[in-house]
């Protein structure tokens, strides 16, 4: 059956096509019988709204496209839900796009979006170093853009994400605080800005704390789960081995788990393992982990919250907001006492 417009269901009930817009959009100049015989027929017919000619009168298409690195990442998950709950209930759409954490990937989406005529661009930047000019013809183009988690610095666009930099020290002030003076730490990529943060964070910390700095016990890959594999296996090679592994990320910790296994080591008994993550992450791996939780779902939420302001024209649309980010404590860490996460 071909598709149904709204100047067929008018021709049926011998009505104008504004009527029947009317009456589909609920207008109060629409009397109710008239209403209820569009939506009958309407229903009867199979009618679909056209999507992007209800916005051509407000130049308009009530989409947002959504770009992240690895849908796979629950995290970017969680975010994305976030993302869409807000904008469901502001009337607007979601097109998501994974640039699986490629920058000619995440630039031929962006370029497909922008073709679409999004209202805006929800943007967390691959792993390898962007490609500029896309973000360029972002700005020319005038569409709202807004970072969220991970971030292209100096486009003059608004971010939601974290202090990875303080976080990650947060996190490593308590593993030393438990006793530990061994750690090493699994990072992701110098490229993207958490990569380079949380690896200062660590860093910081073991300076604060008088820690000697063993760059063979630093590797840095990418963010995902097989980088946490190699990266251990190359920390392990070692003559001196770490107490403990520090990972950038989720995916990254759960790559660790899998090479400590392989090895036949246990958590935390031969090695403790601690990573920037959330709290339904955290309860996925056994042991399970402790964790410098960020709840990516407020994170989406935000940025969208954001989006919406940038697309009336509000203030704020270039400003800067950190989430809180708090320890969570598991079974991964040897944990004597039970030190407070904040003294």
């Amino acid at each position: 059956m071909p598709i149904i417009n709204q100047s067929e269901i008018a021709r049926k009930l011998k009505v104008s096509r504004a009527t029947v817009s009317k009456a589909l959009k609920g207008d109060s100049d629409i009397s109710d019988e008239m209403k209820q015989r569009v939506r009958d027929l309407a229903d009867k017919l199979n009618y679909i709204p056209h999507y992007h000619a209800r916005g051509l009168h407000s130049r308009k298409s009530m989409t947002i496209g959504v770009v992240v690195p690895d849908i796979s990442n629950s995290f970017f998950s969680y975010a994305v839900d976030g993302i869409m709950d807000v904008a469901v209930r502001s009337g607007y759409h979601i097109i998501l796009a994974v640039s699986r954490e490629k920058s000619e990937i995440e630039k031929k989406n962006i370029l497909n979006l922008l073709s679409m005529r999004v209202d805006g661009l929800l943007i967390a930047v691959s792993k390898e170093s962007p490609d500029i000019q896309i973000y360029q013809k972002v700005k020319i183009s005038d569409v709202p853009l807004i970072f969220f988690d991970r971030v292209l610095e100096g486009q003059g666009s608004g971010f939601v994400g974290i202090d990875d930099r303080g976080a990650a020290k947060k996190l490593i002030d308590f593993v030393i605080r438990c006793g530990y003076r061994n750690i090493g730490h699994l990072a992701g990529s110098s490229l993207v800005r958490i990569g380079r943060d949380r690896l200062s964070g660590y860093l910081d910390s073991l300076r604060d704390h008088g820690l000697p700095v063993r760059r063979e016990w630093i590797v840095e890959g990418g963010f995902e789960r097989k980088d946490g594999i190699s990266g251990f296996e190359k920390i392990w090679m070692g003559r001196d081995k770490p107490e403990v592994v520090f990972a950038a990320n989720d995916q990254i910790a759960l790559g660790a788990y899998d090479a400590i296994r392989e090895k036949g080591l246990k958590i935390p008994d031969d090695i403790g393992v601690v990573a920037f993550g959330h709290h339904d992450f955290a309860k996925i791996p056994s042991p399970c982990m402790t964790i410098i939780n960020v709840d990516p779902y407020d994170l989406g939420l935000q940025a969208m919250e954001m989006m919406l302001q940038c697309i009336r024209g509000e203030k704020g649309c270039e400003k800067k907001v950190l989430i809180d980010s708090e320890i969570e404590i598991g079974e991964s860490l040897k944990v004597p006492g039970k030190p407070e996460p904040h003294a």
